[in-house]
This record gives C-alpha cells, structure tokens and sequence, in this order.
C-alpha cells in the first residue's frame, strides 16, 4: 500500500510538472486555482494530521492547562494567514521570505 501510495504521488507529480514551465506556473497554477479550491487546499493544511496529533498529544501531556495550546492555534490561524497572506498576494510574491526581502531592498551585487 505505501508503494502504491508513493507511485501515485510521484506519478501525479510527474505529470503536473509537465504542465508548468515557469515559477509563475508553477506557484500560482498559472492562476487557474479557483476560490474553493484555495479553501480546500488551506483547509487541508490546517486540519493535517500532524495538527491534530500534535495538538491532542500536547493537551494530553499538559492537561487541562494544554487546551489554551489548541486554542490559540485555532485563533492564531486566521490571524496569521491574514497578516502574511494578504501581503503576498498584493506584492505578487511567492513566500514570506520574498515580503522581506522586497521591502528591505536588498542590494544586488
């Protein structure tokens, strides 16, 4: 099953790659991601295994005192996701490390 698993991937992979030929492309989908699709894909992000593994075995390690861990990650999300988002989309960049980097004008060699 876990080579079935990793073949699809690859293969899934393979074949996107196929279809971008620039950062732009590759990135964004060439801007052909639709508003639920974005939902989706951040939904996916936020409610991963890792998130709720972890946030379940610090409650359970911390105890009744660990709850505030959860809900600050289910509060912090939507502020973070705000505060960096927006600012990427606005300045056409990629990821936060681009924000940085534009607005503290590096200088070129």
């Amino acid at each position: 099953m876990f080579v079935l698993f990793v073949s699809v991937t690859l293969f899934i992979t393979y074949w996107a790659s196929k279809k971008s030929s620039t950062a732009d492309g590759f990135y964004t989908a060439g801007g052909n991601i639709s508003g639920l699709q974005n939902g989706l894909a951040i939904s996916g992000d936020f409610m991963s295994a890792a998130s709720f593994l972890g946030i379940s075995g610090l409650v359970y390690l911390t105890g009744f005192d660990g709850l505030i861990y959860s809900i600050g990650f289910l509060i912090g999300w939507p502020i973070i996701l705000l505060l960096i988002a927006e600012p990427l989309r606005n300045l056409g960049k990629y990821s936060f490390a681009d924000v940085v980097s534009f607005r503290l004008k590096p200088k070129t060699h």
